[in-house]
């Protein structure tokens, strides 16, 4: 309880509404990865890598992820994974391997969409196993994209069919959309219809149990530019 508390706090100060000096915030991050941090390293990347403050340059922060996740910033591995990840980087050749190697450090230090993504790409793979174990652990953070891949995985053939369980987090992930459409509404009623009365009472079981709670380290990729500033404006330790 007390975690949950701490992070929702943390959630709740890196979303407040004062407006961010960029230029300042850009100068503060680079005086603090001059002094090795990784973390500002990885945010001033980041602000590379969206034009943010100043000219989009891939290079820059692709050199910036580099050089974090070398100095073992999670986020900034998870970036630097997508660079090898995608064939029209720029930067580096496409390299599946090191790709899922680099994001399965931002996934075991509990990103969730690190852990969802690390998931397809071994469901792609064909290892079923690991993508539904990667894929509950993103799911518990509530990442809505797990959700409705756990259901779909369920409701397949990959792995023994479980209807309590495709309509159990199927309905959670519509729980975590802001406006669900007509054909996703239509398919959780057609869906429900068609089950037995034990497996709706065994999903149901399964929707009153579950608890979703984001690590700190999804908060802080969420975070943004919030997160940095909370970073520049830590007491020095």
């Amino acid at each position: 309880m007390k975690r949950a508390l701490l992070i929702a706090g943390l959630a709740a100060m890196l979303c407040a509404a004062a407006p961010i000096d960029r230029a300042l915030l850009a100068g503060q991050l680079a005086a603090l990865a001059e002094k090795g941090n990784a973390e500002a390293t990885y945010h001033l990347g980041m602000m590379k890598h969206l034009g943010i403050g100043g000219t989009k340059d891939d290079k820059a922060a692709f050199d910036l992820f580099r050089k974090a996740a070398e100095a073992g910033d999670p986020l900034a591995a998870y970036k630097l994974g997508d660079y090898y990840a995608k064939a029209d980087n720029g930067q580096v050749e496409p390299d599946k391997a090191e790709a899922l190697r680099l994001k399965a450090i931002a996934a075991e230090a509990g990103y969730a969409l690190a852990q969802y993504e690390v998931a397809r790409i071994h469901f792609e793979a064909g290892e079923t196993d690991l993508a539904l174990e990667w894929l509950l652990r993103a799911a518990e953070q509530g990442h809505p994209d797990a959700l409705r891949a756990l259901a779909s995985l369920y409701n397949s053939d990959a792995i023994p069919k479980d209807a309590a369980r495709t309509y159990a987090y199927y309905s959670l992930f519509l729980a975590r959309l802001a406006a669900p459409n007509e054909v996703q509404k239509a398919f959780l009623a057609d869906f429900t219809g068609k089950m037995s009365a034990e497996d709706k009472a065994r999903g149901d079981r399964i929707i009153a149990d579950w608890h979703a709670e984001a690590s700190p380290l999804t908060v802080k990729a969420l975070g943004g530019l919030r997160a940095a500033e909370a970073l520049v404006q830590a007491p020095a330790q």
